[in-house]
């Protein structure tokens, strides 16, 4: 079984309830205890629904409908940015920036993706030069990586 097995980092509830939930699942040392991969794929595909919804939701209060598609991406810094144009770019950026709550959600979904992303790597490769996105359609979410 492939497993997640390191996330000794995570103490208490300070990384979000999303990174303690997957904690939780995590190996206490055992080999044949952990989470797998097919559990994080499904917890990361759940997140991502739920988010989808909830983000529609808050954006319909700031007069922001789905179409047009929205492609969201995070920075160093914990900051979400609208990639491309749209009308209300500058508003959906700073609505969504001042929303803690949401931006720790996205940050959560994209460690999850980026966890996943690490399997299907070659060896030797790495995540570099990749960045995590997120596409909101009016069918829900999408994750995908791009490249920079």
């Amino acid at each position: 079984m492939n497993t997640v097995s390191e996330l000794s980092a995570v103490s208490g509830n300070q990384q979000g309830s999303t990174l303690f939930e997957i904690a939780s699942f995590l190996s206490d040392g055992s080999p044949e205890e952990g989470l797998s991969l097919t559990e994080l794929n499904a917890k990361a595909a759940s997140e991502l629904k739920r988010f989808a919804e909830d983000l529609q939701s808050h954006l319909a209060l700031i007069g922001v409908t789905v179409p047009p598609a929205l492609q969201f991406r995070g920075d160093d810094k914990g900051a979400i940015y609208v990639i491309g144009e749209h009308a209300l770019k500058v508003e959906i950026e700073s609505f969504l920036n001042k929303n803690s709550r949401l931006l720790k959600w996205y940050k959560e979904i994209e460690v999850m993706h980026e966890i996943l992303r690490s399997t299907e790597l070659a060896p030797g490769q790495t995540l570099e030069g990749q960045v995590f996105n997120l596409g909101l359609t009016s069918l829900g979410c999408v994750a995908f990586f791009s490249m920079l």
